[in-house]
Parts: structure tokens; C-alpha cells; sequence
């Protein structure tokens, strides 16, 4: 799982990159281009490998089970950390939303969790309880598209928010 998180970016990193960082040997790395977790990227002539989005859920999967992690995940952002990076970043999607002061959660949950690293699931957990805790101050929305975007709540999904 060390190999796929090395190699999770658009440039790839070598074989020898990869092996030596995260201490995997020749067959471990075989099997990770054979399960199509690692794919081979051409630049100049040279062979690198990244990390395929198969790569990536398959590392969500795993580390979702591994209690360590998600201890160090809750512990790692603290409920200020979130609430002041959440204002920030809707401060910063504001600028460009089409339907100001809404802003999509969907794009403030992709900001975020790739800010933060956190989960999507951490990411709804939180603004949830925000919400229930200040729903002045952090405000859900209904509106149209994918359920699997918004925010799903015993009230209903929502797609946009506004935070004061």
C-alpha cells in the first residue's frame, strides 16, 4: 500500500523510486502493475509508474480498515484546523460560483479533503455537525444533482452551503 501512496502523482516516480521508498522488492512491484494498481507513464524516453485510480481506492479500502489510521486521522485535523480551512476555502470557491453566496459542497468537500487529508466521509461527518451545532453560521441547502455529491442527513441530501 506504501508503493501506491509514493507513486500517487501525474509525473510517476522509477522503479527504483518506488521500491526503495516504501521497501518493496521486484515481485511486490510486479504485482502491483499486474493487478493494474501501478501504470507505466512515457516522458522523454523514460519509463515511470504512478499510482491508477484503482490504485487509489484500492489504498482508501485498505486504510479505511486500519484502526492506527483512522485514529491519526481524527486526531490529525483539529475542530478549529477544519472550521478555519472550511471558511477559507468557501471564502475562495466564492469568488468563482456561479450562484454566490451558495457554493457547491461537492467542491468544497474535494478542496478540502485534498487540503486536509481527510475523508469524504470525515469531511461530511464534520460539516454536519457544524451545522447542527451553529446552523446560522454554517448553512445547508437543498438543490439539484447527484445524490452521491451532497450531504446526506435525516433531513434530506444538500448540494450547496453558505458559512458566515
Amino acid at each position: 500500500m506504501l508503493a501506491l501512496v509514493v507513486a500517487d502523482a501525474t509525473k510517476g516516480f522509477s522503479k527504483e523510486e518506488i521500491k526503495k521508498k516504501s521497501r518493496i522488492n521486484e515481485k511486490e512491484f510486479r504485482e502491483l502493475v499486474k493487478k493494474g494498481y501501478l501504470e507505466s507513464v512515457k516522458t522523454r524516453g523514460i519509463v515511470r509508474y504512478r499510482t491508477t485510480e484503482a490504485g487509489r481506492e484500492y489504498c482508501i479500502r485498505k486504510a479505511n480498515s486500519l484502526e492506527l489510521i483512522k485514529y491519526f486521522r481524527v486526531k490529525q485535523v483539529s475542530d478549529e484546523a477544519f472550521l478555519e480551512s472550511l471558511k477559507s476555502s468557501y471564502r475562495s470557491l466564492l469568488k468563482t460560483s456561479p450562484i454566490a453566496p451558495y457554493v457547491k459542497i461537492s467542491d468544497l468537500r474535494m478542496k478540502l479533503t485534498s487540503e486536509l487529508g481527510i475523508s469524504s466521509e470525515e469531511f461530511d461527518r464534520r460539516i454536519i455537525e457544524l451545522n447542527n451545532r451553529n446552523p446560522y453560521d454554517i448553512q445547508l441547502h437543498v438543490g439539484s444533482g447527484e445524490p452521491s455529491e451532497g450531504v446526506k442527513t435525516a433531513r434530506g441530501v444538500y448540494h450547496y452551503v453558505i458559512i458566515k
